[in-house]
């Protein structure tokens, strides 16, 4: 007679439990905060156009414009700092890019008086400051040990500082900040100790009255030189930050459409 074994026995049944018992314990632990801190150094240059229109009288203008070549701008070498903190799937982010231009170059200006309408080459010094400041939540539609890929909002402010003097004609002086809010997609993947990703951020909208344009986009390499309780990682990569604004102050109207893009180089630290 043969006896049929039992599907159960005491000792499978003792596995089925705790491995049951460890998932439940895995799925109900609450995830620590994960915090990465980086430090790049970069060297950005500015380009697009700067128009100046002046009101000479009622519904009479004039004008100056510049681009980003005329003005003979040189590089801007400043550091970039951030900090981000991870939650499970939810994400915290700080961003500071301070960046200065400065040059001696030449601008376009329409003459007024008699020669009203007559175009003018005129030597300008241009001194040019724009710090950003980006907060960022995102979210990781897909994460795993290797990749996250989401999307987020966020909120950026920018300080504005213009000196721009032509020889012939008004001075651009002016100093503010303009507020403005963006949405992100964002990929970040390791292979070994390989690291690449991408983010963009962008916008087109009205804020407290003026119409920004903003975007910004993100390529980055590194590689992990150590995995232990502090994860030291080498990063690089480019970046382009594209930001359009119509500036309004006494008689002058500013349009500036500019883009800083440049390669970056630095550390980051996980913890």
């Amino acid at each position: 007679m043969i006896m049929r074994q039992p599907i159960f026995n005491g000792k499978s049944l003792l596995l089925l439990l705790s491995a049951f018992a460890s998932m439940t314990a895995s799925a109900n632990e609450t995830p620590d905060w994960v915090w990465q801190a980086s430090l790049l150094y970069s060297s950005r240059t500015l380009d697009g156009t700067i128009v100046r229109k002046t009101e000479i009288a009622n519904g009479v203008f004039g004008d100056l414009m510049a681009t980003g070549d005329s003005m003979d701008l040189d590089h801007s070498n400043e550091f970039i700092y951030s900090v981000a903190g991870q939650y499970g799937k939810w994400r915290v982010g700080l961003n500071y890019l301070p960046t200065s231009y400065s040059g001696d170059g030449y601008a376009i200006v329409s003459l007024g008086g008699s020669q009203t309408g007559v175009l003018q080459k005129t030597r300008l010094a241009t001194d040019i400051n724009v710090d950003m400041v980006l907060a960022s939540l995102t979210y990781d539609l897909i994460q795993t040990s290797s990749s996250r890929f989401g999307v987020g909002v966020g909120a950026g402010r920018t300080q504005i500082d213009l000196n721009i003097i032509p020889r012939i004609g008004n001075s651009i002086i002016y100093e503010g900040h303009q507020p403005f809010g963006f949405v992100s997609v964002y990929m970040a993947n390791r292979y070994r100790n390989f690291l690449y990703g991408f983010n963009v951020n962008a916008i087109s909208a009205t804020f407290t009255g003026v119409h920004v344009n903003y975007s910004d986009y993100n390529l980055q390499l590194g590689y992990r030189l150590s995995d232990d309780d502090i994860k030291w990682d080498i990063v690089g990569g480019y970046r382009r930050v594209n930001f359009s604004i119509d500036l309004e102050f006494e008689r002058d109207v500013v349009e500036a459409d500019t883009n800083m893009t440049g390669p970056y180089i630095g550390i980051a630290a996980t913890f």
